[in-house]
């Protein structure tokens, strides 16, 4: 039992320290703003000081009506205008400064955070859902910027108010103010419990949240699938199950918020009573104008003292989804050791033993892998699915790094040569095809610097593309829709191709390029292919004969092992598994 109340102990402790780092790592997006956040503390100040004013105004108002004071009959309409014009400034330059300081903060932290994830490798978008992802920007960064803003505009504003009531109250009658003070135990202990509550329930709100934006994503990202299978009410029970996870967390928040509010007024209502009750029995030894005026300052209290005690449970919901956006951002960034850059290319390629296998899982998915390509030879890769032909011609761009063995490009290993440098020497066009809701002419030059629209249109018609791009309501200008939607498989295909003649790599890898077309697709997707395959190492990965019978080498996969390597001819001659595999799936 001991040791469950100690390791229960050290838990806290460990989350209370991570809530600190956390506050840290916020204040030093804040840091950059911090005049804002003075102006803001400034105008707040004004703010809070006319509370007790009102208090002091109605002292001197009583006093007036008592004849204590003839100037009152001039003084107190004054005082009264220039109390809430200054409380007006105050507040607007509270309120103002405030929101600036949250919109400079969201939008630093939220480019950081996608600056970061998109430094990430591959594997990390292999282990996390892309609608996880997207509601870090659309929600967690969000709430860390409401909750902050409203928490801390609460704090200052309501807590310069509670400490100029208290300062005017102690001065009127120290004793009686005392009084207030049994208010913090109970208080500390409703804190202590609400905080444990949503920060859990905070939690399982993002994570539904996340899953929830998955499925969303996912259908209408493939809702011809979905449409053409029949499966939507499929869908829409996964949507309606995680979106009762979400409402089954909420409703449990606004549950522990909706009792903690109340409980919080009653004490400090209680508190009052009390100190009316004292009130009452010093009136012998208090003015009545200093009794009202004291009175006065004593109701204006619960308010701010309400508002404070909501600012926790608002820093905690901010706090949770911080600690989540800060989790990711602290995710080590890809690897890249590499010195070679702005070298000359020539496209030798050669794998010695490679080895590879994905993280958590002990099975190699590729083992001992030795071949050679030459410069501007072709090499196809063939095999039946789940042999690595896929993994493989990944490790070349260094998205995934080899467990074991090495790659090297003209003799030297690829993780000398830049990350950046590397990759623009690769082209790859796949059988799904990539495409950004932009212009056809930017989807052609993208990740290409410096290019002129006769550049574009040179690579398109390499490509076969330009006579059906012209033929478009507004040519290189027309935008593609989402991922190219408006355009049909081969004329999206041709795009690629033609983005790959633009980039004028040295490598170029076609997996699986012409697999989905048809046949008169396929002619024209082919033809350019083949341009430009010219003078270019190519790796090809294809389920068509026509596409891979003219290789200079074929390597042939099986369960990560090349177990066939030569040319068609040679392959066809051995009547082994390549042979068999071009009878049975090559009959065409």
């Amino acid at each position: 039992m001991g040791y469950l109340l100690q390791n229960s102990d050290s838990a806290e402790q460990s989350e209370d320290l991570d809530v600190v780092q956390t506050y840290r790592r916020i204040a030093t997006y804040l840091w950059p703003y911090l005049s804002y956040l003075l102006i803001a503390f400034f105008g707040f100040g004004l703010y809070a000081i006319t509370q007790p004013g009102f208090a002091m105004l109605m002292e001197a108002f009583i006093r007036a009506l008592d004849g204590e004071q003839v100037r009152g009959l001039y003084f107190v309409p004054s005082a009264c205008v220039a109390i809430a014009l200054l409380r007006g400034i105050g507040s607007y330059l509270g309120s103002y400064y405030m929101a600036k300081t949250s919109a400079n903060f969201v939008h630093n932290l939220r480019c950081d955070l996608f600056g970061h994830i998109v430094a990430l490798p591959i594997p990390y978008f292999d282990k996390n859902k892309s609608g996880r992802l997207v509601s870090l920007f659309t929600y967690n960064t969000n709430v860390v910027a409401s909750s902050g803003t409203q928490a801390m505009t609460t704090l200052v504003r309501e807590g310069l108010t509670v400490i100029a009531l208290f300062a005017y109250l102690l001065v009127q009658n120290f004793q009686l103010t005392l009084v207030f003070l049994l208010l913090g135990p109970p208080l500390g202990l409703a804190i202590n419990w609400i905080g444990k509550k949503i920060k859990h329930f905070g939690r399982g709100i993002q994570a539904s949240i996340g899953e929830l934006n998955h499925v969303s994503a996912e259908v209408f990202g493939g809702i011809r699938l979905v449409k053409s299978a029949v499966g939507e009410a499929d869908a829409k029970r996964r949507f309606q199950s995680i979106s009762a996870t979400t409402k089954k967390f909420g409703l449990r928040l606004a549950k522990v918020s909706s009792i903690y509010a109340p409980m919080m007024q009653m004490m400090i209502v209680m508190a009052l009573a009390v100190v009316m009750y004292v009130v009452l029995l010093s009136r012998d030894t208090m003015e009545a104008a200093e009794l009202i005026a004291y009175v006065v300052a004593a109701g204006l209290l619960p308010k701010p003292i309400r508002s404070l005690s909501g600012v926790y449970p608002r820093l905690l919901q901010g706090v949770v989804a911080a600690e989540e956006v800060f989790r990711h951002i602290d995710y080590e960034k890809e690897l890249d050791t590499g010195q070679l850059d702005a070298v000359n290319i020539k496209g030798n390629l050669r794998f010695e033993n490679v080895d590879f296998s994905y993280e958590g899982i002990e099975k190699n998915v590729l083992q001992g892998i030795n071949f050679d390509v030459p410069a501007g030879k072709t090499v196809a890769l063939v095999g039946r699915s789940g042999g690595g032909k896929s993994t493989l011609v990944n490790l070349i761009p260094r998205f995934y790094l080899a467990t074991g063995g090495e790659i090297l490009l003209d003799s030297r290993p690829i993780s000398e040569y830049k990350l950046a440098f590397l990759r623009k020497n690769i082209a790859t066009v796949s059988q799904q095809v990539t495409l950004f809701n932009d212009s056809i002419a930017n989807n052609i030059a993208y990740g290409v610097e410096d290019v002129s629209i006769a550049d574009v249109e040179k690579a398109a018609k390499a490509a076969n593309a330009h006579d059906f791009i012209k033929e478009l309501p507004e040519g290189y200008e027309t935008l593609v829709g989402e991922n190219g939607v408006l355009l049909s498989g081969g004329q999206r295909q041709r795009i690629a191709i033609a983005r790959a003649v633009l980039r004028g790599s040295a490598i170029l890898i076609l997996d699986e390029a012409t697999s989905a077309l048809d046949n008169e697709s396929e002619v024209k997707v082919q033809n350019a292919l083949e341009k430009l395959m010219a003078n270019r190492t190519t790796f090809v990965i294809a389920h068509r004969l026509s596409t891979i019978e003219h290789a200079d080498s074929i390597l042939v996969l099986d369960e990560g092992r090349i177990i066939e390597q030569g040319t068609h001819a040679d392959l066809m001659e051995q009547s082994g598994f390549y042979h068999r595999m071009v009878q049975r799936d090559f009959s065409e």
